[in-house]
């Protein structure tokens, strides 16, 4: 069985994943703001974590390997975003 504590967390980055990229996809198509290529590589960890949870909780895979997956992805994320804060500050 899946420990309470690490649960609440996948919950909690599944949902903030979900509302990340249900953001990012009303600024662009509702608000009308074009995003550069970084800001669309920026979606793919969200993308990502949203698939490695789901499939965690279908398939029961190890857990200690959808949260090694996680780390991996969200570092990803923090050099994608810090390139992308770089190159938006000169």
């Amino acid at each position: 069985m899946i420990n309470l504590k690490v649960k609440s967390y996948l919950e909690f980055i599944f949902v903030l994943s979900i509302v990340s990229l249900i953001s990012a996809f009303f600024i662009e198509y509702a608000l009308g703001h074009k995003p550069c290529n970084l800001c669309i590589l920026e979606r793919i960890p969200y993308g990502l974590a949203i698939i490695l949870i789901i499939s965690n909780y279908i398939s029961k895979i190890s857990e200690k390997l959808i949260i090694s997956l996680l780390i991996l992805t969200f570092m990803f994320s923090v050099i994608i975003s810090t390139y992308h804060f770089g190159i938006e500050q000169g």
